[in-house]
This record gives structure tokens, C-alpha cells and sequence, in this order.
């Protein structure tokens, strides 16, 4: 949709997302209407890795890249990079988990049941802390090196 928009059409959009008064509410809000039967904490996840810091992430990549072709000696900042990178890719898991796309959650917990039924601590210790990455969008991207 965005390839459709004039570069002045995009620029006003952003404008008035950085407008609003309560961004991460108003994302809350977007996301209830659009997943009405997610629970309260996966919209307000969703909220944060998009509207909230998401967002902010965004800009100060933007704003980094600026200073890059002001003046080449400004290195462009890959912590900034990252940032952005983790609340896109914490934003592609949890979307999946929104609307009905629970499949990873339903093979985690077929791997949790065979650990209960071989009695292996460690690996059910490891498996309930995927499952809570998983619910709470806190993952961390793959490396690029």
C-alpha cells in the first residue's frame, strides 16, 4: 500500500502517527478492534513492539541515517539497527499468535507433554521458557555476522 502513496502522502501519515496524544493506547484501541478475542496483555505486546517503542526505534534509525549523509564520520549506530530489528521481528512472531496462528505454540507444547511423560526436567524447564518467550514477543533475532 505504501508504494501507492506520494512520498508527501507517507510523510504526513508519520506525521500524524507522531501526532497523537497516547500512541500505545491508541494502538491497544487498534488492536482490540482487530483482534477482539486476543487477550489483553498479547494486545498490548503488540502495542509496544509496534506503536510504542517500535515506533521510536524507527525514528531514531531514521534520524541516524540523516546524520550518516550529513557527515559520513557519524558511523550509523547498529545498536539503532538492532533496535528496529528486534521490534519487527518480535512483531512478525506475535502476529502469527494474534489471530489464530497458534501452530508454534501447539508444537511447543507437544514438546512439553513428551518431556513430562520422559521426566526431563531441564528440557521442561526449557520448553516453558519458550512458550513464555513465545506468549510475551521477547525474542531475540537471529545474528547477521
Amino acid at each position: 500500500m505504501s508504494n501507492q502513496l506520494s512520498l508527501a502522502e507517507r510523510l504526513d501519515l508519520v506525521n500524524r502517527l507522531f501526532s497523537r496524544n497516547d500512541l500505545g493506547r491508541d494502538g491497544r484501541e487498534a488492536f482490540l478492534r482487530a483482534y477482539p478475542t486476543a487477550p489483553e496483555s498479547m494486545r498490548a505486546t503488540a502495542a509496544f513492539h509496534v506503536y510504542v517503542d517500535g515506533c521510536e526505534a524507527l525514528l531514531d534509525f531514521l534520524a541516524d541515517a540523516e546524520r550518516f549523509l550529513q557527515n559520513p564520520e557519524n558511523e550509523l549506530d547498529q545498536g539503532k539497527t538492532f533496535h528496529v530489528l528486534y521490534h519487527l521481528y518480535n512483531w512478525l512472531q506475535f502476529q502469527a499468535l494474534l489471530p489464530e496462528g497458534k501452530q508454534s505454540l501447539v508444537n511447543l507444547l507437544g514438546d512439553l507433554k513428551q518431556f513430562v511423560d520422559e521426566d526431563d526436567r531441564d528440557a521442561i524447564r526449557q520448553a516453558a521458557q519458550a512458550i513464555k518467550e513465545v506468549i510475551e514477543a521477547d525474542q531475540t533475532p537471529p545474528a547477521f555476522d
